[in-house]
Formats: C-alpha cells, structure tokens, sequence
C-alpha cells in the first residue's frame, strides 16, 4: 500500500453506523454477500484490516489477505478466530474488552435475580389471569448467601462487586490467574480449588473465556458437586458448560436451576437444554446494548486506525 492509497477495511458483519462513519474518515469499507467463510475469503485479498462479530476468520480466510495487518474483534470472545495462524504471521487480533464489560455484568445479576424472584413465571401467571396464590411459585432471598465466581476479569469483578457490596452476597472467586489481593479489594474471598466453589455457592457464575482448557469445564461430575439449592448462570461462552450434562442435571434435580445466556450451537436448535426444566433462556445478548452496539463500534475503529497508522494497537491478544 503506498503512502497514498487509502486502506481498505471488511467489515464481515453490521455493526453501528458511527463505528462506519469512524472508519470511513481513514479507510474504504467493504462487506462480504454473506457472512461465511466463501464469501468472506472471495472479498478479503482487498483487506488491510477485518472487523468480524462471529463469522468465520479461519486459517483461509487470512491467507487469501496478504495485505491484512490487523484482525478486530467486536466483542471479546475470539473463538471464530484462528488466533495461532494470524500469531504465526505476525498479524494482530485485537478485541474491545472495556466496550461491554458492564453490560454483561448487569445482565448476569438481572438473570440471576429473574431467576431465583420467579420473575417469568408470576409475569405468566398474571397474564394467564391467576394470582399469587394461584400457585406454587417461591422465590427466595439473597442477602447472606453465597456467590461463586469463576474468572475474575473485567465482567467477573464487576459482578462480584455487584453482589458483594451492593446485594450483601458472600463471594468466593476461582481464577489462578489473579492475585488473592485483586479479589479482596473487590470484596471477594480467593478460593484454592474449583470444587470448594462448586460445593459452598448459592449461585455459580461464569466468567472465562473458552479454551482447551475450559470447554465442558462444567460438566456432570462438577455439577454434581454443585448444591441442590444452586443455580448457575452462564453469560461467557456456551461450551464452557456441557449442556447434555447441565439437562441431565436439571431433570434429576441435582441443581435448582439455571439461566443461559450462550449455547454450544447457536441457534439452539435440538439443545438437551430447551426441554429441561428450571431454565431461563435469552439469546446471547448479555454484552448487547444500545450503548454497548455504539461504544464497541467506535473501540474497532479506534484501534484499525491505531495500527494502519503505525501505532501500536491499545488491547492486542496475540
């Protein structure tokens, strides 16, 4: 690219039109027919940059871009990225983890809380013309139990604190990754092992990102050693949670409940989960709002224009 041309940015997916009109002022932008790996690849020996949501940036896609030098990410989770081959050539992926850590946060305790007030069930119960001694609805209280916390990044601090200081919870928090002081200053007690979390939580929340290391992190034997009072909730990424196993669990009575915000497949279609009872469904929109969709827009081009212009990028990665 000469000193003159004007780079060109694909952008996979929509995203806010403020986030377009940023990129505009510095850069081309085109889009694929679709969202898919095909179409994606046919338009991509165009790209200096990507802005992708979910679609596929595969190992082919990078590779028919040799003029890309920057992959970014509307959002935060990079799984429909292949991290290790834009590693292996130097390319950054870069992601937006200040744009929605609120959000989800909020979303987390409002599932939670929806959940163990009866929220859905007394909002049909009324609308079914009964009332609140029509049936068998108990909710319960949290003040004085326990939340579990499992990783202690941005979202999971902000949901700690949520609960801690602002519901009087008790919160425990399992991440090996951060330091016991950062989990006390955010009013949380650092736990050694992910089964003495499991055992003594009212509530376990999910906060981690998906790995090798963490899909299916929740499985039946963990769940197992879960409380039969407990409910989990799982805002970060479907496969954390093996969803056969969280059915199973569900049916037999081995947790009260759960509330899902992110699926092994998505959509759903066929989940184990959509037939098991004492779940709360939505359809991965933890992280979306109307702030979220303009400041994770406005994030992406910040950070392209930071790396087409020969500044190193502010939340790389790799």
């Amino acid at each position: 690219m000469s000193a003159t041309q004007r780079p060109t940015v694909l952008v996979t997916e929509p995203i806010h039109q403020g986030g377009i009109d940023a990129i505009q002022e510095f850069a081309d932008v085109i889009r694929p027919d679709r969202p898919d790996e095909p179409a994606i690849r046919a338009v991509a020996p165009a790209a200096n940059a990507i802005v992708v949501r979910v679609a596929p940036i595969t190992a082919a896609v990078i590779d028919a871009a040799p003029r890309l030098r920057c992959i970014q990410k509307h959002g935060v989770g990079v799984d429909s990225i292949d991290v290790q081959h834009a590693t292996r050539l130097g390319i950054p992926v870069c992601y937006t983890p200040e744009a929605n850590a609120a959000s989800v946060a909020e979303f987390t305790v409002a599932a939670a809380l929806a959940h163990l007030k009866r929220i859905p069930d007394r909002d049909r119960l009324v609308r079914a013309g009964g009332w609140r001694d029509s049936g068998d609805l108990p909710a319960h209280e949290i003040d004085g139990r326990t939340v579990g916390i499992i990783g202690s990044g941005r979202v999971g601090l902000r949901v700690l604190r949520a609960f801690t200081m602002g519901l009087d919870m008790q919160g425990l928090v399992y991440d090996p990754f951060v330091p016991a002081r950062v989990v006390r200053d955010h009013g949380g007690q650092p736990v050694e092992s992910l089964r003495e979390l499991l055992q003594r939580a009212d509530i376990v929340s999910l906060h981690t990102p998906l790995t090798p290391e963490t899909r299916h992190l929740i499985n039946a034997p963990r769940l197992a050693q879960m409380r039969p009072n407990a409910i989990l909730v799982n805002t970060c990424r479907g496969p954390v949670v093996d969803e056969q196993a969280l059915a199973d669990a569900l049916h037999q009575g081995v947790i009260a409940g759960a509330a899902i915000d992110v699926f092994e497949t998505e959509p759903p279609t066929g989940s184990p989960l959509l037939e098991a009872p004492n779940c709360l469904f939505s359809p991965h929109v933890a992280g979306i709002t109307l702030q979220t969709n303009v400041r994770t827009a406005a994030h992406c081009a910040a950070e392209i224009h930071r790396i087409l212009h020969n500044h190193p990028p502010r939340w790389r990665i790799n």
